[in-house]
């Protein structure tokens, strides 16, 4: 009976222990999360130069330049 006992003791500690360690939190990569950080696209300006670089846009700059240069 004293074996039996010691073997559940046994089994009881190693099943506690697998559960520790795999409720254990996982550990964050700073690394990975500088890279994440970096990749992520600013939008805020994607459609205002879409919009700058047009055709009539820039011929409206001109224009408007051309009527303070004359002044």
């Amino acid at each position: 009976m004293s074996n039996a006992n010691k073997i559940l003791k046994y089994i009881f500690i190693l099943c506690l222990i697998a559960i520790f360690i795999s409720c254990a939190p996982a550990k964050k990569n700073p690394y990975y999360e500088k890279r994440k950080k970096s990749t992520q696209v600013n939008a805020s300006q994607l459609g205002r130069n879409k919009y700058y670089f047009s055709k009539d846009y820039q011929k409206k700059l001109t224009k408007t330049y051309k009527k303070k240069a004359d002044h």
